[in-house]
């Protein structure tokens, strides 16, 4: 126990490092551009997102070179940590005005404060705990771990994910160079306190008439699908950080006309393109923005094109790397998406098709009715850990952005961010509906709840009605959030009375027959993983397995293949070793086998396969 609270502390020491240096470096960067001028909190909010692309970027650069070695890694993060001294420590190089904290007046406030607090605090106890999050064991966490081990980028067989934007991978790829998943889980959580600092930012500063920002940042960390992505190593909340930083600075762009706050929109534009595909839409908005806003004032053409050319300048140059890098490593910019264009390395035609045809089955349907009805289900009928939505919503925003209707003479920035909203929705509406996809506009919705709040505090009629839905939909959040940690029961992991390895047992069905490869199975070995669900970060051993669709590979040798020992001779070819799958997915009701699948499979696996464990419905086998 004491060996664990001892790790735990040094895993908290080197948060507090890396929170330290980000910050210090955006400021550095801040100070050498003449930011425009604003008061700490906003540049403190503004310093964290530079300091993550100047980290990210840095191990991009390394990972491109081929040097992502230890001494060389060493030397980067010595280096870039005294550099953020000078960010910090340089009276200079902080230009803006105090920041200025005071303890709310209002009886609801102090209550959100305290509520706040409790939730934070639960959410952070969640991020010390082992990872067993699906996508961070596929790729978040598996692809940084594969480059430390190859020293560089280089194109993972099978893995179609770690060929995404993977920016933000980058931090986590630091959190496991200096220490394990759990520092990269925290990083992820760093973007969540960025996100708060934000909304707080935002709703004071910009938003003249909100008297509930503490309330708002509730909302939003309230909401399960946040709650459970916060302590995940997922990357849902830097896109989220980003996209709200790009808005914030081009209201301040619109305010003022500052230059200066139009390039910052375009760099956390681009930082959220090198995070995610579903950003590509935020460029557009920003274009948008700009002839909207240029056309309000009845200007001349002349300088909504050089606006344009800053915006998109900056955009493209720190939103492009990672599409180029995919570019010259597939052949396809936007892999594994647009394959009838451009094509792409280990992908085919087919899988291209299935694809498609997965994410168009995500949500309840895409028919009239069921566009009608999304907002309802999203909030209420949506289920996390399924094709319905993959998440849930809740039911705040349902119930009280309606009440914008009532509010006259709406502000500037209220409209911009409502217009950014909807479109976004559009968007996600027409793509893929996973829950966690629209992130990105539940800090401004949760800020307009405030904003409504406060409109409303006149009308003595309809506040009562807004008071109880707002409670009523927090308490409808509570539930899900305090099942969640219930569900992990963090607490054991976190102080050392329950080790790694039984808690991954217990939250993993898997796990028994990974840790038995890991300490039995020789280390040259190579495994073939058949529907393992794809959490190769656990192993330790070179394995393949189809990222999407995960029996395609061994059903198109099976169809291929004349003989069983045409099959064993694919597999052998390929340097496999052995054999891990799933039984249900075989031949059980799951399975994707066709008849004449299965029985060759099983003949193969009679002749060519020799037993070496089984667990439950996991079965190792070894290529005699």
């Amino acid at each position: 126990m004491l060996n664990s609270l001892f790790q735990q502390s040094m895993n908290l020491l080197l948060l507090a490092g890396f929170v330290f240096v980000t910050i210090g470096l955006g400021m550095l960067v801040l100070k050498k551009v003449n930011a425009p001028s604003a008061d700490l909190g906003e540049l403190i909010f503004f310093s964290i997102g530079l300091g993550f692309a100047i980290l990210g970027y840095s191990i991009f650069v390394l990972g491109i070179f081929q040097f992502l070695h230890p001494v060389v890694l060493y030397v980067l993060l010595s280096f870039i940590t005294l550099l953020s001294f000078f960010g910090w420590f340089n009276p200079q190089s902080v230009p803006g005005r105090p920041m200025v904290f005071r303890i709310p007046n209002s009886r609801i406030e102090q209550l959100a404060v305290l509520f706040l607090g409790l939730v934070l605090l639960g959410s952070f106890i969640l991020s010390l705990t082992p990872d067993p999050g699906k996508d961070a064991l596929i790729y978040h966490l598996a692809a940084p771990k594969l480059f430390l081990k190859h020293r560089g980028f280089y194109f993972i067989s099978g893995n179609i994910f770690s060929n995404y934007p993977l920016l933000n991978e980058m931090l986590f790829l630091i959190g496991l160079f200096l220490r394990n998943t759990i520092l990269a889980k925290t990083i992820h959580w760093v973007a969540l306190l960025g996100i708060l600092l934000g909304i707080w930012q935002f709703s004071k500063s910009r938003i003249s008439q909100n008297d509930f920002p503490f309330l708002s940042m509730l909302i939003f960390l309230s909401i399960p699908s946040v709650f459970i992505v916060s302590h995940m190593a997922y990357v849902d909340l830097f896109i989220t950080y980003y996209s709200l930083a790009a808005v914030l600075a081009f209201l301040r762009w619109h305010e003022e006309r500052s230059p200066g706050w139009l390039a910052l929109s375009g760099i956390f534009s681009g930082l959220a393109l090198s995070s995610k595909y579903t950003a590509l839409l935020l460029p557009l908005l920003g274009c948008f923005g700009i002839f909207w806003s240029f056309y309000r004032d009845r200007v001349s053409w002349r300088p909504v094109m050089r606006s344009l050319f800053l915006y998109l300048a900056f955009t493209v140059l720190l939103g492009s790397p990672f599409y180029l890098k995919n570019w010259i490593m597939t052949g396809n910019p936007f892999y594994p998406f647009f394959y009838e264009i451009f094509g792409g390395r280990g992908w085919d035609t087919d899988q291209a098709r299935l694809y498609d045809y997965f994410v168009s089955i995500l949500g309840r349907g895409r028919g009239f009715w069921d566009y009608l009805l999304l907002p309802w289900n999203i909030s209420l009928r949506a289920k996390i850990g399924s094709p319905e939505f993959d998440g849930l919503l809740g039911p705040i925003f349902l119930l009280t952005l309606p009440f914008l209707i009532g509010i006259r003479r709406i502000q500037i920035p209220t409209k911009i961010i409502s217009g950014y909203c909807i479109f976004t929705f559009l968007f996600w509406a027409s793509s893929a509906q996973q829950i966690r996809y629209l992130i990105p506009v539940f800090p401004l919705l949760s800020i307009l709840v405030g904003y409504i709040l406060t409109r409303y505090e006149q009308k003595k009629v309809f506040l009562p009605i807004l008071y109880c839905l707002i409670l009523g939909s927090m308490a409808f959040n509570g539930f899900y959030m305090i099942r969640d940690f219930l569900e992990i029961k963090p607490i054991g992991v976190v102080i050392g009375t329950e080790d790694r390895d039984s808690f991954l047992r217990r939250r993993l069905p898997s796990y028994d027959i990974i840790n038995y490869i890991n300490n039995n199975v020789p280390e040259r070995s190579r495994l073939f993983l058949i529907y393992m669900k794809n959490r190769g970060f656990l192993l330790d051993r070179d394995y393949y397995s189809d990222s999407m669709f995960e029996s395609y590979t061994i059903q198109k040798i099976l169809t291929r293949s004349l003989s069983t020992e045409d099959v064993y001779a694919v597999l052998r070819d390929k340097g496999f070793t052995h054999v891990l799958y799933d039984l249900n997915y075989i031949s059980g009701n799951l399975s994707t086998f066709s008849p004449e699948e299965k029985e060759k499979f099983f003949d193969f696996q009679k002749k060519y396969l020799t037993l070496q464990k089984n667990k439950g419905p996991y079965y190792l086998f070894r290529l005699r």
